[in-house]
């Protein structure tokens, strides 16, 4: 939904961060600024920052940052909309258009067309699965061990094979064809519509709170059509912010403290026939950001459970990065080298079997490096050691003693490398600051130096880009674009804001971007508030000032390319001595640049 820029300048105008902030949590005064333990990581020492004279709070370990919407936002788990007017009805602020804001969310006539639409359509499968036409799909259900009671629980259906009188059916219920279109069931000619379900099961989809947002039609048998037909995104439908079964295994969760997450529907059904119903599935999809936002909300361990094939294996190597930094406590089900999923060990092996599995957690760490144990070639040094700088961040985070000498064996053990070698990198490692960590890391992947520093002079321009015109139209005339993609992002949003208002306001940038409710958006006010609150850059630029960091930056975009040139042309040539002339010449070319 947009928002109106001036009612949230409006709205921070009278609010004080420190303040909003105080009714949340506890704030200590220090210096200028204010400092509290930071409610969105386990914190033990205070590292959040709060600014009243910029009106922005930075938490310094998670990351987490922008305005007192933003900190209401994430603290209560509402929406943008809701904590506006929070933060608004704290400050005693009024104003019209506030009440016009909150109508609107409250009723869309459009939207509540559709959810009557849709909720008919469900009935209607849920009927046509007990009808004579429908026993095909009933037996597939009791064939895979789907009983009546299960069946009602998630609402399953089927689809007649007149699709044509699905659509009629609708329509007589006083839905227009418009909704059966809108719903993404309609297809057809412009005089002709049909349920593109026909003749399938149907397994529905729903939001955090039960309501059938969209579904799933599988075919009952192999007739050359595609195995499942999704919903495509519609108004109610949006794939990123969906999990199989959340509105039903959420409560739950929370009372055990934990949730499976699992590949599919088949799967969530498994666990229920033995008595877990804190499991959810991501129906194939990679984790979206709206998908972590769900899962932290339920405040328990996350179990990820995904097939044992490689494939599997990889799918949950990535979620491990999408997990980086989410501080949300997880494990993984050790599905290695089984290739059986929950529901095929459930109907070969028995209930206790699949408790036994479910029940054989590793942690992420323990994960990884079977995975590189079983999985990767590490044939060269530079992958040993690449591996190393992996692990260095995180086992230096590792408390207990037995515990990091357990992951220090193992590791050595993979890479080959002597474990107190190891041992010594990670001791280094933990006694210094995060940017001494990052440099001690950077010996390990040496190629990032340049990069490095040309981040460093476009941050430098950044910084200055968030307070200072003259930056603005210097980069909009000079630069054009950074090499860094969430600088380049940030500096977009800034010459938007610019153009439409003629000035630049931290606050104002901040919020506005907020108010988008894009959740890509996070990574970016984290970073413009780390940025602003930086005090290592001068205060007063001119033109020669911003010249010379340009030049930076055009010789370090030149020594990449340069760089990237040179790989192509290696990796085109076969004979080993043009590969020797070729690195010959650009050693040469690069001394004599810096003759110069």
């Amino acid at each position: 939904m947009a928002f109106d820029d001036s009612l949230i300048k409006d709205v921070l105008a009278h609010a004080d961060i420190v303040d909003i902030i105080s009714r949340f949590i506890d704030v200590i005064p220090k210096g200028k600024a204010y400092i509290a333990l930071c409610p969105f990581h386990d914190d033990s020492t205070p590292s959040m920052q709060i600014s009243r004279e910029k009106q922005i709070f930075k938490c310094f370990v998670c990351g987490t940052g922008g305005s007192a919407i933003k900190f209401v936002q994430e603290y209560k788990r509402i929406s943008f909309m809701e904590a506006l007017k929070e933060v608004a009805d704290l400050s005693g602020y009024h104003d019209e258009r506030l009440n016009f804001h909150t109508k609107q969310v409250e009723k869309d006539p459009e939207k509540e067309n559709l959810i009557k639409c849709i909720n008919d359509l469900t009935t209607y499968y849920e009927y046509a699965l007990r009808t004579n036409e429908g026993q095909e799909g009933y037996q597939y259900f009791i064939d895979r061990g789907i009983n009546d009671e299960l069946q009602k629980t998630f609402r399953l259906g089927y689809a007649f094979n007149d699709g044509k009188a699905t659509i009629n059916y609708l329509q007589s219920k006083g839905n227009s064809l418009k909704s059966t279109e809108l719903i993404g069931i309609a297809t057809g000619s412009s005089t002709i519509y049909s349920d593109k379900n026909a003749g399938r099961i149907i397994f529905p989809l729903c939001d955090v709170n039960g309501q059938v947002v969209g579904y799933s039609a599988r075919r009952i048998k192999d007739d050359g059509t595609a195995k499942y037909i999704n919903s495509p995104e519609t108004k109610l439908f949006h794939k990123s912010s969906v999990l199989y079964n959340f509105h039903i295994a959420k409560e739950e969760a929370k009372r055990v403290g934990y949730v499976y997450v699992l590949e599919g529907f088949m799967d969530v059904f498994a666990l229920a026939k033995i008595g877990i119903k804190s499991a959810v599935a991501t129906m194939g999809t990679a984790l979206t950001n709206e998908h972590k936002a769900m899962l932290r909300s339920l405040g328990c361990e996350i179990r990820f459970c995904l097939d044992g094939d490689n494939a599997g294996q990889v799918a949950q190597m990535r979620i491990i990065e999408d997990m980086r930094g989410t501080n949300i406590p997880y494990t993984f089900v050790d599905n290695t080298n089984n290739t059986k999923d929950p529901d095929e060990i459930l109907m070969q092996d028995g209930a206790d079997a699949l408790k036994q599995r479910l029940n054989n957690l590793v942690s992420p760490l323990d994960f990884i490096l079977n995975f590189y144990r079983d999985t990767k070639a590490l044939t060269t040094m530079e992958d040993r050691k690449k591996l190393v700088a992996y692990f260095l961040p995180i086992l230096a985070d590792v408390k207990s003693r037995l515990e990091l000498d357990d992951y220090l064996i193992k590791l050595s053990k993979i890479t080959k490398f002597d474990i107190e070698s190891i041992r010594k990198l990670v001791d280094e490692t933990r006694n210094k600051s995060k940017e001494e960590r990052q440099s001690i890391l950077v010996n390990f992947q040496p190629e990032r130096k340049e990069i490095k520093k040309l981040g460093l002079a476009e941050r430098e321009i950044l910084y200055h880009m968030l307070r200072d015109e003259r930056a603005i139209q210097f980069y909009e005339n000079k630069i054009e674009s950074f090499y860094d993609s969430i600088y380049r992002k940030i500096a977009d949003y800034i010459l938007e804001y610019y153009e439409n208002t003629s000035s630049i306001d931290l606050i104002g940038l901040v919020a506005s971007i907020e108010s988008k409710e894009n959740n890509e958006n996070n990574n970016l006010i984290d970073e413009i508030s780390s940025i602003s609150l930086e005090e290592n850059h001068p205060q007063v630029i001119d033109e020669k000032y911003l010249n010379d960091i340009l030049e930076t930056i055009n010789v370090e975009k030149e020594k990449i390319h340069s760089k990237h040139m040179l790989e192509t042309m290696l990796a085109n040539k076969k004979d080993p001595l043009e590969k020797a002339r070729i690195l010959a010449e650009y050693g040469k070319r690069k001394m004599n640049k810096g003759g110069k």
